[in-house]
C-alpha cells in the first residue's frame, strides 16, 4: 500500500507486520514451553520455565496494547488525510509509537534470544 507522500509503506503498516511476526514466535516459544512441561524434565528447571512463561504472557500483552495504539493512529492518519493538514496529535502519537516500537523490538529479541539459549543449554533436543 504505497503512501501518497514519498511512495513508501506507511510505518503503520510495517508495525502491524512486525506485531504479527513477534505474536506468532511468542506462539511458537509458548508452544515448545508447553512441550518441555508436558515431557519429564528436571524439576530445577520448573523456576525458570515459569519465569519465561510470564515473560511470554508480559510479551503478549504489550504486542496487544501496542496493535490498538496502531489502529488508533491508523485511524488518525486517515482522518488527517481527509484534511489539507496533519493533526499535532497524529504526529506526535507516530513518535511515541515508533519509540515504542523500538523498545519492544529490542524487548523481543532478548526474550527470544534468552529462551533459545536456554533452550539450547538445557534441552538441546528441542
Amino acid at each position: 500500500m504505497p503512501d501518497s507522500l514519498n511512495g513508501h509503506v506507511p510505518a503503520h503498516e510495517s508495525w502491524r507486520y512486525i506485531l504479527r511476526v513477534m505474536e506468532d514466535e511468542t506462539i511458537l516459544f509458548k508452544t515448545k514451553l508447553a512441550h518441555i512441561l508436558s515431557d519429564n524434565f528436571e524439576r530445577s528447571h520448573l523456576r525458570h520455565l515459569e519465569v519465561f512463561q510470564q515473560r511470554f504472557l508480559k510479551m503478549d500483552e504489550q504486542i496487544s496494547l501496542l496493535r490498538h495504539e496502531v489502529r488508533d493512529l491508523q485511524e488518525a492518519m486517515l482522518c488527517s488525510n481527509e484534511q489539507t493538514t496533519r493533526p499535532a496529535s497524529a504526529t506526535i502519537l507516530q513518535k511515541m509509537l515508533t519509540e515504542k516500537m523500538d523498545r519492544i523490538q529490542s524487548s523481543f529479541d532478548i526474550l527470544a534470544s534468552d529462551f533459545q539459549l536456554y533452550l539450547k543449554e538445557h534441552f538441546p533436543s528441542n
